[in-house]
């Protein structure tokens, strides 16, 4: 399977490492393939690697399969000796900071949730491969609105 074009419309800097097919979800492994991260607190670049970890975050569906990105961030020292963080993690501009959902995931839900009652949503979600709740439905159509008012 070649996932990287999909890959791609999150961030031209995300590279494929590996995918495959457990039962109903793709498990697409990727990583920023960037040598350096600016600091989230001072702006400062760096490309000083102190760690990696993995973190999962599900996108939408294909062909009604659950789609699981693997993504293998770094954490950088900061290279500015004025800042107060020694360390930080490289943001990922297609997920919010310890959201488990892309944006464009959530913006569909969003979507789907604006349109249905919360139950239909559910339905409706479920069909395309997207497990959730009607609260959690409810939620990220609350949040939206309320990003959307300032």
């Amino acid at each position: 399977m070649n996932f990287e074009e999909l890959i791609k419309e999150l961030n031209k800097n995300l590279v494929v490492i590996d995918s495959q097919k457990k039962e109903n979800t793709i498990y697409i492994k990727c990583e920023m393939k960037t040598s350096q991260s600016k600091c989230p607190y001072c702006e400062s670049l760096s490309d000083s690697i102190h760690s990696k970890y993995i973190r999962t975050i599900s996108d939408l569906p294909i062909q009604n399969n659950k789609v699981k990105l693997l993504i293998i961030v770094r954490k950088f020292f900061c290279s500015n000796p004025n800042c107060n963080h020694k360390t930080f993690g490289e943001k990922l501009n297609f997920v919010e900071t310890k959201s488990v959902k892309t944006n464009r995931l959530i913006e569909y839900i969003n979507t789907i949730g604006l349109r249905d009652s919360a139950m239909d949503a559910v339905r409706t979600l479920a069909e395309s491969g997207i497990k959730i709740s009607s609260s959690t439905v409810l939620r990220i159509v609350k949040k939206n609105k309320n990003n959307h008012n300032l």
